[in-house]
């Protein structure tokens, strides 16, 4: 009776353990879904510049957050106060995502500093997976019309469902 009930503890441990691990599991990012929390542990900086004198903002926290479907955003949240964040859609495994795009691959929808949407004009972000940190790393390089550009690697970013 007892090498029964043993048994039958030890399978319910391990299929919730397989449960819990395939709900966590993002194939698409090639790393899992984090806590909210470790948005802290970002690491990087993004400069603005042509735009007057140029300008570095120092990671303080970053994330990229399911929103629906295949869109997800993209934080930076900088030591200043100053925010970033680019809405994107991932159609494929591709790290690069392009402004303008096409609506088979991975796109830029729309980026906004503080609030403001940018004119973005020809513009390129590359998110790719850190397995070994369960993070991503991020190189930012967007263009726009009136406001400079956006140029920096911020990464220790983590997937947020």
């Amino acid at each position: 009776m007892k090498t029964r009930l043993l048994l039958l503890l030890s399978v319910s441990v391990l299929l919730f353990a397989c449960t819990e691990g395939e709900d966590r599991e993002s194939p698409m990012w090639g790393i899992d879904f984090s806590d909210e929390a470790s948005s802290g542990f970002a690491i990087g900086s993004v400069d603005k510049q042509n735009d007057g004198a140029k300008i570095t903002y120092i990671a303080k926290a970053a994330n990229v957050q399911h929103v629906k479907d295949d869109v997800y955003l993209l934080t930076y949240a900088f030591q200043s106060g100053d925010q970033l964040q680019l809405t994107i859609t991932k159609k494929t495994t591709d790290y690069n995502y392009h402004f303008p795009g096409t609506t088979t691959e991975n796109q830029i929808i729309v980026a906004m500093f503080n609030g403001e949407t940018l004119d973005l004009i020809a513009s390129d972000v590359s998110i790719q997976p850190r397995s070994e940190e369960n993070k991503l790393y991020t190189v930012t390089n967007l263009h726009t019309t009136s406001s400079g550009d956006f140029n920096g690697t911020i990464g220790r970013v983590p997937l947020l469902e």
